[in-house]
């Protein structure tokens, strides 16, 4: 067992980094509760925001307050509020009038037609967006696989005390169970993005998210690696313990050099076609 103790300042900063991050996706959290964001917003892009607040909070506000926030509620009600003002002249014009309006003109239910729309709008507005901010909202699918996955990964290869190599160590064992976990937890939610937008699911479509997501889960970890490298062998010599708050630190500073090195490949998975840019 190691004894090293971690000095007060690196605790402090330590402390103050995770401590803003969680912050600052408890903020976008509420936010999106406060706008009823799944009402609007894609189902994945929820806990998505979330977690890369964890590790990306600058970018992943940005991303979300210019890209991805839902609009506000006030507006909707609004908008419902007319909408039922003139629902009720009709109806006093015409009894079934308001039977005949619940479908649209193609036959499709309004629910359908609403679907529909906000279906388009979201690839309308993923194409407006600029080639960085795609690859950026790309990386983060792959970043919150990766984040759930080194999460698990970490804490169930201290808990069992688990080691690889000669002389045995814990950081080879992290690295193939963190990546056994990332690649999991993000192909659940490449496979989360492509089914709604395809309208299709099953196992066509996790050939495509695992198609679309390797690559892009392979490089974020190369990223996060090296750095955990890095920090545990060249930094702390092996003496940093895994359940300490600067070692945690270590592993947001990892993921967010994890999702520059992501970038560059998801950009080619988008401009070749491989990765659909989503909401």
């Amino acid at each position: 067992m190691s004894t090293y103790h971690e000095p007060l300042a690196l605790v402090i900063i330590s402390s103050i980094s995770l401590g803003f991050a969680a912050i600052v996706a408890l903020w976008i959290a509420g936010d999106i509760v406060l706008r009823r964001g799944w009402r609007s917003m894609m189902a994945v892009m929820i806990p998505v925001y979330i977690i890369n607040a964890l590790y990306l909070w600058p970018i992943t506000l940005w991303t979300y307050l210019k890209y991805g926030r839902p609009a506000a509620p006030e507006g909707q009600s609004t908008a419902k509020a007319t909408a039922a003002g003139e629902a009720e002249e009709g109806s006093a014009d015409s009894p079934d009038d308001s039977h005949s309006h619940l479908r649209t003109e193609n036959g499709m239910t309004q629910h359908q037609h609403d679907h529909h729309r906000h279906h388009h709008h979201h690839d309308a507005h993923a194409a407006q967006r600029p080639m960085f901010a795609s690859a950026t909202i790309a990386v983060c699918h792959c970043g919150a696989g990766c984040v759930l996955g080194d999460i698990v990964g970490e804490w169930l290869v201290w808990g069992t005390g688990a080691t690889l190599g000669l002389p045995p160590r814990a950081l080879w064992a992290e690295f193939l169970v963190d990546f056994g976990f990332a690649f999991a937890f993000g192909i659940v939610f490449q496979y989360f993005s492509i089914a709604p937008m395809e309208g299709k699911y099953g196992p066509q479509i996790i050939y495509r998210a695992l198609k679309a997501d390797a690559l892009s889960l392979l490089f974020f970890e190369i990223g996060l690696f090296g750095w955990m490298a890095i920090f545990q062998v060249a930094i702390f010599n092996w003496n940093l313990p895994m359940n300490t708050v600067t070692y945690w630190w270590m592993m947001q500073i990892g993921m967010f050099l994890g999702h520059w090195t992501g970038v560059p490949i998801n950009w080619w998975l988008i401009k070749t076609g491989v990765k659909v840019p989503c909401a």
